[in-house]
């Protein structure tokens, strides 16, 4: 059975690529809608990941619903229905919800692409699409050290719940807020300085060596060519 493990990274995310910039610009439900088996297909093509990719849509959607009923109370169109003192805007459902489509689309397939790669490997592929390596190198280590950060943070918490901190609305816990996150600042700047110190003295010069290169396989070509031939067919059909 297919499986997106064996796609070259540069490969997916050139497809995501296309297929997102597809999904993000389509007009309505239908054009949308047509990317859902292709979604649908990676999703399956992902192995084993399905019920974790979906639950990472359920937290997703759970703060996109928001902006759903915000859309509904301040989108200004002409049909708007009367709730008392409240205006509902039918054109900001629509959109609303039309937006929550399209952003549940993007995130399973995005997911299901990069889930089934490495890290690292991703972040060579984008190296090798020319993405400037700076920036390359930034992504990789936000990604390398945002646990880091977290753990330290949490770390922070405890130790002041052990001294009797307990959350509220006041002065005090704002003020504790405050200096757990501007010692978090504090220790990040540390870290990373001795971090970069640590590479120096193993020899890095702003580039990492890989010893393991892509190669294009047949795999990668029909994927590629079907992909291409699925995404035509939707362009074609809208227009």
């Amino acid at each position: 059975m297919f499986s997106l493990a064996v796609i070259d990274p540069r490969v997916k995310v050139v497809v995501l690529f296309l297929f997102s910039w597809g999904i993000a610009l389509s007009p309505d439900f239908s054009t949308a809608l047509s990317y859902l088996p292709f979604v649908c297909l990676s999703l399956v093509a992902a192995k084993g990941r399905i019920l974790k990719l979906l639950k990472l849509l359920f937290v997703a959607n759970t703060f996109l619903l928001f902006l759903v009923v915000t859309m509904v109370f301040t989108y200004e169109s002409p049909r708007t229905v009367k709730v008392g003192a409240l205006s509902l805007s039918v054109d900001g459902l629509v959109y609303g919800l039309l937006l929550l489509l399209k952003s549940s689309l993007i995130l399973l397939l995005t997911a299901s692409f990069l889930s089934t790669s490495s890290a690292f490997t991703v972040f060579h592929a984008l190296h090798h699409l020319r993405l400037p390596a700076n920036l390359c190198q930034i992504l990789f280590f936000t990604y390398r050290y945002v646990h880091t950060v977290k753990e330290e943070y949490e770390t922070m918490v405890k130790a002041a719940k052990c001294r009797g901190f307990r959350p509220e609305n006041s002065v005090r816990t704002y003020r504790t807020f405050a200096n757990i996150v501007a010692n978090l600042l504090v220790k990040s700047y540390k870290r990373a300085d001795r971090v970069y110190k640590a590479m120096l003295c193993r020899g890095f010069r702003g580039t990492f060596p890989v010893y393991h290169h892509f190669s294009l396989k047949r795999e990668d070509i029909i994927f590629v060519v079907s992909s291409l031939f699925y995404f035509t067919a939707v362009v074609l059909w809208k227009f």
